[in-house]
């Protein structure tokens, strides 16, 4: 566990921030926040896997355009 001197400046806002508000409120917001950061480590664990292996999704993205252009994509 990290003491709170390695704690960035940042993170010590947000501990701020947090403690400010009710604990229901601030319940709700560390839940958006983990949301949040649930999000942004799928997109980075995306790029990284689109970064080592691009290969696949250029095949597909090439497949897609390819039925796109062919009549055969419909709107979403």
């Amino acid at each position: 566990m990290e003491t709170l001197t390695s704690i960035s400046p940042q993170s010590l806002t947000a501990v701020e921030i947090l403690e400010s508000i009710d604990a229901s409120c601030r319940n709700q917001a560390l839940e958006m926040l983990r949301n949040f950061v649930y999000e942004v480590r799928s997109e980075q664990e995306w790029e990284k896997l689109y970064s080592n292996h691009p290969g696949p999704m250029r095949k597909m993205a090439r497949q897609a355009l390819k039925d796109h252009n062919e009549g055969k994509s419909r709107r979403l």
